[in-house]
């Protein structure tokens, strides 16, 4: 099963923080309770941290962050797809459902990719209102995460549905592939 938290976004809660049901949440708290997605590097039964539900084998709680980074006089975004693991929770620490859970991070990254995608396509000196923009695309992928978040767990039956499960897999290795040059979590969006 997959828990999609959606967050407002707010470039002013970001440099402390970042907003989740309107309870700001500490920026140091959250990094010790994540992980950051990349490349090769896996999910194991001890990530799984948070409380078990009897209705789920497994349960992955991820979610897209964005943060403001100045930078030499340009605006930096660092967007990473992010792993909960107090939230996050396992029944059976078996191969296949690691592999399902494991999956609901690429999708968070797929997104990820997507959102940064959307950051560099866009002419930011032309923008009047930039948060409001960049709260616009957040929102978006966002909402369109969410969506193929549940059309995922859907179609695989929660992962029950081997086929499915390997097409699914399958199909989320090849857009990554495609966004491959979207891999960098750092998004330079308005340049001197």
């Amino acid at each position: 099963m997959k828990k999609v938290l959606l967050f407002s976004f707010s470039l002013l809660l970001f440099l402390s923080g970042y907003s989740q049901k309107g309870q700001v949440v500490n920026i140091k708290k959250l990094k010790n309770d994540t992980i950051i997605w990349q490349k090769d590097s896996l999910l194991n039964p001890a990530d799984f941290k948070g409380k078990v539900s009897k209705q789920w084998a497994g349960c992955a709680v991820t979610f897209i962050m964005i943060e403001p980074v100045e930078s030499n006089g340009n605006m930096l975004f660092s967007v990473q797809a992010v792993f909960d693991k107090s939230k996050s929770s396992i029944i059976k620490t078996s191969d296949y459902i690691l592999k399902h859970e494991q999956l609901h991070f690429d999708i968070c990254e797929l997104y990820a990719r997507k959102l940064r995608k959307m950051l560099l396509e866009t002419d930011f000196k032309k923008v009047k209102n930039i948060q409001r923009e960049i709260q616009n695309m957040y929102n978006k992928v966002n909402n369109e995460y969410a969506k193929y978040e549940e059309k995922y767990d859907k179609d695989t039956n929660h992962g029950e549905n081997p086929a499915k499960q390997k097409v699914w897999s399958d199909d989320i290795a090849n857009q990554m592939k495609e966004l491959d040059k979207y891999a960098s979590t750092m998004v330079n969006v308005v340049q001197n």
